[in-house]
């Protein structure tokens, strides 16, 4: 059931391979798998105190997932179309345009909605309306069939939200990671409602697929191995809550390590590291081993051509040892009109580490939507962040 309508604070102070694989955006993931392993030959057995406290560091209650906490105007249960309840967050700002589109926030694996708090506060500072959501089985959406933890139920998925959250009028869709695919998949599943009401979209350190190998920097035979074996050892760690957080808390370090390593390019804050470990520690591990044979069979490609006709800005990280910049490259042959955005010092979580990056190019994206200069889009077109070299 939907929470009761709320009101909205200033938000002023809120914070700051080349191949895709059985998730290449699933490094996150699985470095957060490796924790415990690293934890273990580091330390042996997990002490009494990490044992005390572990339950503190095995994330698990909803309510603690969202690191940047921001008050919606208004939260809604979707039913997605097995039944599943999904939870979205709508913000209304006040003086939004009549005919401004609706932006519709994806965010990626093993993580939630807070992952787009900065382009959050600025989205509703510009009178825009905006549309955040957990992705089943992430964040306080609900867990449900492990079976059903595709990247085709979550284009599903997103057809859900839009009919609870935005029945009419235009939307631009903004994708993360696996949220980028979440959105090619819908523009797949969808393909007259994308050409009727997504007035734009923004793929962000993405990819469509279509060659699975898992690039962790471990090995390609490493990395192969860590993927097949992923969803059973994961599914069966994440039985045991007690051990997964008293490992989490004996390798601390440990974690801010391969959060730094495999989320970021530039050296980050320690209070971001783990906000970020902690997205990714309250993801369930068994939906990290379900999603894991899902991503590593991701193939999209089909659903290119649909938005070739859509306004798209495409954001890379030059410094993304996930999902790298080639693909990006990929999707803009395929997109010739996209504007393309590279920024080469930045990770994966490109939204968190170059914040105003990303907001600049989706809040170009939407003017593009609403009749733009077309002079403007092509020099725009194809361009690194000012003051670095693609």
């Amino acid at each position: 059931m939907a929470e009761p309508d709320t009101q909205r604070p200033d938000g002023k102070d809120t914070p700051g391979g080349r191949r895709i694989g059985r998730a290449a955006a699933t490094g996150i993931g699985l470095g957060a798998a490796l924790v415990g392993g690293a934890a273990i030959a580091g330390v042996g057995l997990a002490s009494k105190a990490a044992a005390r406290t572990s339950r503190a560091y095995a994330v698990t209650d909803p309510d603690r997932v969202h690191v940047y906490p921001f008050e919606a105007t208004r939260e809604v249960a979707v039913p997605a179309s097995d039944g599943l309840v999904l939870h979205a967050e709508v913000d209304e700002p006040e003086g939004t345009g009549p005919d401004a589109p609706t932006v519709v926030l994806v965010h990626g694996f093993v993580l939630n909605l807070s992952s787009w708090i900065h382009q959050r506060v600025a989205l509703v500072e510009a009178g825009y309306r905006v549309v955040s959501y957990d992705q089943r089985n992430h964040g306080r959406s609900e867990a449900g069939d492990l079976e059903r933890c595709t990247i085709d139920q979550l284009g599903k998925d997103l057809r859900a939200v839009l009919d609870a959250t935005t029945p009419e009028g235009p939307v631009v869709l903004v994708g993360h990671s696996m949220g980028g695919m979440t959105i090619m998949s819908f523009a797949m599943r969808y393909p007259e409602l994308t050409q009727q009401r997504v007035a734009g979209a923004a793929l962000i350190a993405t990819s469509a697929g279509g060659d699975g190998v898992v690039r962790l920097g471990l090995g390609l035979v490493f990395d192969r191995a860590i993927t097949m074996l992923g969803p059973g050892v994961l599914g069966n760690l994440g039985r045991r809550e007690g051990l997964w957080g008293g490992l989490r808390a004996a390798g601390r370090g440990i974690e801010s390590r391969l959060v730094q390593h495999y989320a970021f390019g530039e050296p980050m804050p320690t209070e971001t590291l783990r906000a970020v470990a902690t997205m990714i520690f309250g993801t369930r591990l068994e939906a990290i081993g379900a999603f894991l044979p899902e991503l590593d069979g991701l193939d999209v490609r089909e659903a290119l051509p649909g938005l070739r006709e859509t306004p798209v800005v495409i954001v890379s990280g030059g410094e993304d040892r996930l999902i790298p910049a080639e693909h990006s490259e990929t999707l803009a042959r395929e997109l010739p009109a996209a504007e393309t955005v590279v920024v080469p010092e930045a990770g994966h979580l490109v939204q968190l580490e170059s914040p105003d990056v990303v907001t600049e190019a989706v809040l170009g994206l939407l003017e593009r939507t609403r009749g733009d200069d077309p002079q403007a889009d092509a020099d725009r077109a194809a361009r690194s962040v000012p003051g670095h070299s693609a």
